[in-house]
């Protein structure tokens, strides 16, 4: 039995791959499942088996890979350090993941490029909604600690600050992602995010 969840497991994973790698080529719309299983080397079948179609496919991809990079930021958040150090080393690693990890960057480059709009996607697109609503008030409050104690000007708006914030990390990404030859993320992300917090440091 358990040979049978591991390789359930392993099998549920590979399809998960192939389906990343044909999304990426073709954009979500030109794929089919049959492309997904030629590319994963199994039958339709056994997509069905793990997966409901094309749309649960590319919605656990997303969710997955949202999932891993919470895991990495709860981590990122426990090493402690002043409101600004915290954020500060959260950006960093975001900009240079793009950069260092094929796959972030791949899921990336399919939600910005490679994914119309789609109604059989609709239902993840509106959780996607929440989500950045949820983040953009969950960054306000970090800004608003750091205003209260004094890290941030107290001049500063918190929901201004979380926008500039995130659109500046996005814009960076989504400019990247077009020209890497724009900017070297690995290299530039330090430098990059000091501009901004300078920007709003308490002196």
């Amino acid at each position: 039995m358990r040979k049978t969840k591991e390789e359930a497991a392993i099998t549920r994973q590979n399809l998960l791959d192939a389906a990343l790698n044909v999304f990426s080529r073709e954009g979500y719309a030109a794929t089919t499942l049959d492309d997904v299983a030629k590319e994963a080397g199994v039958t339709r079948g056994a997509i069905y088996w793990h997966f409901g179609g094309k749309a649960e496919l590319y919605t656990t991809l997303i969710t997955e890979s949202e999932a891993a990079s919470q895991i990495r930021m709860d981590e990122l958040v426990a090493e402690g350090g002043g409101v600004i150090d915290i954020m500060r080393r959260i950006a960093v690693h975001l900009l240079r993941e793009i950069d260092q990890n094929e796959r972030t960057r791949a899921i990336h480059e399919l939600v910005m490029f490679k994914t119309g709009i789609e109604p059989e996607l609709e239902q993840g697109m509106e959780r996607k909604r929440q989500g950045i609503a949820a983040l953009v008030s969950e960054i306000e409050g970090y800004m608003q600690i750091g205003i209260d104690s004094g890290e941030i000007r107290p001049d500063v708006n918190a929901r201004d600050a979380a926008l500039a914030f995130l659109g500046i990390q996005q814009g960076v990404i989504m400019m990247w992602l077009l020209n890497p030859s724009v900017v070297s993320l690995k290299q530039r992300a330090d430098s990059l995010m000091d501009i901004f917090f300078e920007g709003i440091r308490a002196t």
